[in-house]
């Protein structure tokens, strides 16, 4: 699972919050020394080390009963002889990225930090302010093993490990919640197809007095164009998703393009012209904030769904009565093999003036052992939660920690036990780098500092011109046209060209 942060957005809480419910589990080993009992093992255990604490800043607001779960992991740090305590430090979302940036600046003595490509990531690694990691994760095996290899070797910076890559999932993979119960009333097939999508939302809109067909909140519907293709979830002649809003990669011609000029999902975009002029999606779709709400509330017959940990776990409230009326549907699911560049959003990274860099690292290593990693990221087990099986886990408290800033590792992900049946079938699919295919651009991370100033101008487009037409406000010919012109005089060729001479850099060395 990967979380990209945008200031000023409405979905950020949300992200941020519902993100918060996904868990992680895998390889089991133990934290501490282990010896054999009585006097030799006395004389054989190493001497206590010293305890230095550490300090680390992270975005967000203090999980409740945080203190008490901190504690505790210090306690463990302590009884396992690391020789570290930690000091975390939570700062506001809406000011996290200024105000780390203003301590490094400032000198301030601190040994671990989130930052990524989209806060001030790049920046810190021009500024030689990041701690150059390969040699130290080489040497610290339990770290190493909990992140697959594809994680590391894709997540460089300059060819160099400059942050431990945080995530669960290895790739981008979407689909539709439906009510099953509505599917099998009119005695409709399960759906396989495009066109058996097609058929229940026409049903549904037909016959349902009170249930319309389909919701999504506004802000999310660039991603319909993806879904509603019949190349969806496919690995075919472009890679949609390149880390950079609004454009793709033509890999036939090797060019970098606009999503909306990809002929890969052009049948997307007049699905999507067509849902909305018949009323399929709702004519409030660019407004809409609330559509988890209105799907729980029975009123929409199906929703947007991504394979990330977070969106099914939404909707699992609607099957606490032992229902079985949701499912999953994933176009082209059972040959889905998707492109991924392995590229997660989020990074622990150890500034270059950490007086402890090594300890850090020793702590980050310790916190990928199962039982340190579930006691940090799920709190104290038998009061906050306790194991369901190896990789699942129930919610015992309100204990909540964001694991994107320090403990997601895919091996080692626990689900909760209310996850639906077909939700966890999806997000241990897209947990497995072995279910996508790498992307020819798997190790670009643009950075715009060359032509910030066009970037600057053309992002705009994504909320005024992009999503309306990925919404079907505005029909697709049209709406492509208008993204063609506004783009030609916003300088969004500037932005091309050097978006395409960084992809060159990375695919001529492959």
């Amino acid at each position: 699972m990967r979380l990209k942060k945008w200031f000023g957005t409405t979905t950020t809480a949300v992200l941020v919050s519902s993100l918060m419910l996904a868990g992680c589990g895998g390889n089991t080993k133990t934290g501490g020394n282990e010896g054999s009992s009585g006097a030799n093992a006395q004389s054989a255990a190493p001497a206590a080390k010293e305890t230095v604490t550490l300090k680390a800043y992270f975005p967000g607001d203090k999980p409740a009963g945080f203190d008490a779960v901190l504690q505790a992991v210090n306690d463990k740090l302590k009884a396992d002889n690391v020789g570290a305590a930690l000091n975390i430090n939570f700062l506001p979302w809406s000011d996290y990225g200024n105000a780390v940036s203003v301590k490094m600046s400032a000198g301030e003595d601190f040994d671990m930090y989130l930052d990524a490509p989209w806060l001030s990531m790049n920046q810190m690694i021009e500024g030689n302010s990041l701690m150059e990691l390969d040699a130290a994760v080489a040497k610290r095996p339990e770290l190493k093993a909990s992140i697959p290899e594809e994680m590391w070797e894709y997540n460089k910076f300059g060819g160099k490990i400059m942050g431990i890559p945080l995530g669960t999932t290895q790739g981008q993979l979407y689909g539709l919640l439906i009510r099953k119960d509505l599917r099998e009333k009119y005695g409709l097939p399960e759906l396989k197809t495009l066109g058996d999508l097609e058929k229940f939302l026409y049903t549904v809109k037909e016959k349902e007095k009170d249930v319309k067909p389909f919701v999504i909140n506004g802000i999310k519907a660039d991603k319909l164009p993806f879904v509603l293709s019949e190349s969806a979830n496919l690995a075919l002649d472009e890679v949609l998703e390149i880390g950079v809003n609004m454009f793709a990669y033509s890999i036939k011609d090797k060019k970098v393009t606009g999503q909306w000029a990809s002929p890969m999902i052009a049948d997307g975009y007049e699905r999507v012209t067509k849902y909305y002029k018949d009323g399929i999606i709702s004519k409030n779709i660019a407004q809409e904030q609330n559509a988890e709400t209105l799907f729980k509330q029975g009123k929409y017959a199906a929703t947007y769904y991504a394979a990330d940990g977070v969106e099914g776990l939404k909707y699992s409230e609607m099957l606490q009565d032992g229902s079985d009326k949701l499912e999953i549907f994933i176009p082209n699911g059972d040959k889905a093999k998707p492109y991924t560049a392995f590229q997660q959003w989020n990074f622990l990274c150890i500034p270059a003036s950490s007086k402890h860099a090594d300890l850090a690292l020793d702590v980050a290593n310790w916190m990928s052992i199962k039982e340190n990693h579930d006691l940090m990221e799920y709190g104290i087990q038998g009061k906050d939660w306790e194991p369901v099986g190896d990789s699942s886990y129930k919610v015992l408290s309100s204990y909540s920690f964001p694991g994107y800033v320090l403990t997601w590792r895919p091996t080692l992900n626990r689900t909760p036990d209310k996850m639906m049946k077909d939700d966890k079938k999806w997000f241990d699919f897209s947990t497995n780098p072995a279910n996508f295919t790498l992307s020819p651009t798997a190790g670009f991370n643009f950075n715009a500092e060359k032509v910030k100033t066009e970037y600057a101008k053309i992002t705009p487009l994504h909320d005024s011109t992009f999503l309306p037409l990925s919404q079907g406000l505005v029909p697709a010919e049209e709406g492509k046209k208008m993204m063609d012109k506004k783009m030609e005089s916003l300088g969004g060729q500037k932005v091309i060209d050097e978006i395409q001479a960084q992809i060159d850099a990375v695919t001529s060395g492959k």
